[in-house]
Order: C-alpha cells, then structure tokens, then sequence
C-alpha cells in the first residue's frame, strides 16, 4: 500500500491528511486528541477497496491550531470543504467520536457530499450543552487535559480513570505513570518539538500519548465552557438521508459520575427514532472500537458501502452555513 501524506488549506486552515488506495472516495475522521495515525490497523485493508483520506482535524496531529476558533459545526464545515476542494466526489465519511459528530453535520449540512456515515460511538446527545457539563464524566477529564497540558508527564502522573461496574475512581497506576512520565521526558529532551512516539507502548496507549503532544489544548478549553457545543445533534441526525450505521461501544452510568462513555441507551434509542433507518450496532469494545476490533471494523465499512452504492441520491439544497447550532 502507497499511502501519502499531504497538506491542504481549508478555509484558510492548513490540513494534513493521509491519502491511499482507489476507489469509492472513504474519508476517516478521528476522535478528540487522536491523529490520522489511529487508523493504521484499517487502513491497509481499506484502501484495497476504497480511496481513502485520514484526516487530522484542525488543531490536531500536523494540522494548524487555531485556538479560539473551535466548534463542531467549523470542525464539520472543513469537513465539507475537504469534501469539495480534495476529495471531488461524494464520499463515505466514518468519523470516531466527535469526528462522528463531524462526519453527521457534514451529512445533514451537505447531502450532495457525504453518501453514507458511520458513526462510531459518537457522543450524540451527551455532547451537547449543558448535559456535558452536569450529566458525563468526560467534562472532568477534559478539566484534566486542560490544567496539566502542555504537561504530558504531568497528565499521567496525576490522570484518574473510572473502572467499568465500580463505585469510584481509580487512579492511574503509579507505577506505570512513573515509567511512562520518564519515557515522556526522555523523549521531548531527545527530540524537541517532535511528536512525542514511545513505539514500545501498547499501540492505543502509543497514539494517545503521540496525539496529546501536537494537541491544541484549547480544543478541549472549548469543551470545558461549552464555546465548541454548537451543533443540534436531533436536527442534524433528522436531516441525515443517507444511509448511517451507528455504532455504540461500552459505557456505563454512575450515581455520581454520571455517563462513562459516549452513549446510553436512551441516546441510542432517540437517535434511532429521528431516523429510522439507522442501523445500530452495539459492540462490547472500548471508544476507539476501529483500534480494538479492526476487522469487525472493515466489515462494517464494507458494509455501509453496499448500502450506499444501492442508495437512491436526491440532492436537496445545503443548510445555510451554521443551520444547525452554529
């Protein structure tokens, strides 16, 4: 597999984006803090059927920050002029949590560009404003990524994490903080201003450390005051026609904690009544489910693609710029 990485500027923002493969045009958008790289256990297989763009949001991976300049609807609208200067046709966009909420405004905003979604385990609902802030356990870690970056050791050393069915926090193990704040350290001391790659870490662990160091921090700021919840998620996914398989991965409820993960079932269950030909799939995995299960993963994308290439296309006029929340 051929797989380039190039740069394009969308509406005046320089994107760095991955490119391999031919075909039917696939466009990957990865969740918060993760680069295009977390894709690397799909994309070979991928781009044996697909012509396939992994695309590092704007203040993410080698994409230019833009602080101050974060929302959901921005973030979907680069979407959808990627779509329309780099990727020239319509496409299947998979996006992995807020990058689903991405892939989903690009669809109900610019039908004419998006032929299907798949949404893995996108915080439909839950990260809309204020319930992110009173009703999710992902608000105070972001309070977290917020007072200890540009810190990366610090983040770790002092990161608490919730254990699925328990009744409170369980810090990050000391002893692996210690090891993995050396490594950080040593690393950033070897190579300044190089993304932070520790190649012997567990690969997910390895991508959210690397995706962490070129981070715009501003974009979970953003997410702690509510400035980047300013998209409608019932509007858009009402307004999503194409076809759209959602996927939910594992997450519980706590008394105090509130949701721990991206979606409850009551999320499910109201997505699916705004559009009822959504295909759900509930998968037993972690968030990034295309990094735990890849395989499972293709199949779905190959999947969603045989029911868009038997999808009817009616082009409907694209929402003015912002409809939905902006």
């Amino acid at each position: 597999m051929e797989l380039l990485e190039k740069d394009a500027v969308i509406d005046g923002v320089r994107h760095r984006y991955a490119e391999a493969g031919a075909g039917p045009a696939l466009v990957l958008v990865p969740g918060q803090s993760m680069p295009w790289q977390s894709y690397q256990r799909v994309l070979p297989r991928l781009a044996q059927r697909f012509h396939v763009y992994a695309l590092d949001v704007r203040g993410h991976g080698k994409s230019e920050h833009t602080p101050g300049r974060y929302t959901f609807s921005r973030c979907g609208q680069d979407l959808v002029s990627f779509l329309t200067q780099v990727v020239g046709q319509p496409a299947i966009c998979c996006g992995n949590s807020s990058g689903g909420l991405i892939a989903i405004w690009a669809a109900a905003n610019a039908p004419e560009r998006v032929r299907a979604v798949l949404a893995e385990d996108p915080p439909l609902f839950s990260a809309e404003w204020p319930r992110m802030r009173d009703d999710t356990w992902v608000h105070s870690f972001f309070v977290h990524v917020v007072k200890t970056l540009p810190d990366l050791a610090g983040f770790f050393s002092t990161l608490q994490v919730p254990s699925d069915g328990k009744v409170k926090l369980m810090p990050f193990p000391k002893p692996v903080a210690w090891v993995l704040g050396g490594a950080i350290r040593r690393r950033q001391k070897k190579h300044p201003g190089a993304p932070v790659d520790i190649r012997w870490l567990p690969l997910q662990v390895r991508l959210f450390v690397r995706g962490l160091s070129e981070y715009d921090v501003d974009f979970t700021r953003a997410c702690t005051d509510g400035s980047m919840c300013d998209m409608d998620h019932a509007d858009c996914v009402a307004r999503v026609r194409c076809p759209m398989t959602l996927i939910q991965a594992s997450s519980f409820r706590h008394e105090s904690l509130g949701l721990v993960g991206a979606m409850d079932d009551a999320d499910v269950a109201r997505a699916k009544a705004l559009k009822p030909d959504l295909v759900v799939e509930k998968w037993a995995k972690p968030h990034v489910v295309h990094l735990a299960a890849p395989k499972a993963y293709v199949a779905a994308v190959e999947a969603l693609a045989v029911r868009a290439r038997d999808f009817t296309h009616v082009p409907r006029p694209s929402a003015e710029p912002g409809r939905a929340g902006a």
